[in-house]
């Protein structure tokens, strides 16, 4: 395994995985649009992993890391979401509304 490969396949999955977390907590309505292109982000990785592993040399297989670190930063900046803000389910607290009560 060469290490070089597989700290950087895994440092891009997680700052990709933290950007996707923040880009879903801070979309105003879950539309189909904001959903497809996080989908399209975390999958972009996952493809050109696939080509690789099909290909006759088998050159890099330490790619795979990629997905893992999406999962690991897109949990790792949730959690640090919800410990910063507290569980919000309406988002109101970070946009700045207050509810009258």
């Amino acid at each position: 395994m060469d290490w070089i490969i597989a700290s950087g396949a895994m440092s891009l999955g997680i700052l990709i995985g933290i950007l996707i977390a923040w880009f879903l907590l801070e979309v105003k309505e879950m539309n189909l649009k904001a959903l497809s292109s996080s989908v399209v982000i975390a999958t972009g990785g996952a493809v050109l992993a696939l080509f690789q592993f099909l290909s006759p040399s088998h050159v890099a297989r330490e790619v795979w890391l990629y997905p893992v670190g999406l999962l690991l930063g897109f949990c790792a900046a949730s959690v640090i979401d919800t410990a910063y803000h507290g569980y919000d389910p309406d988002g109101s607290r970070r946009r700045g509304l207050r509810n009258s009560n």
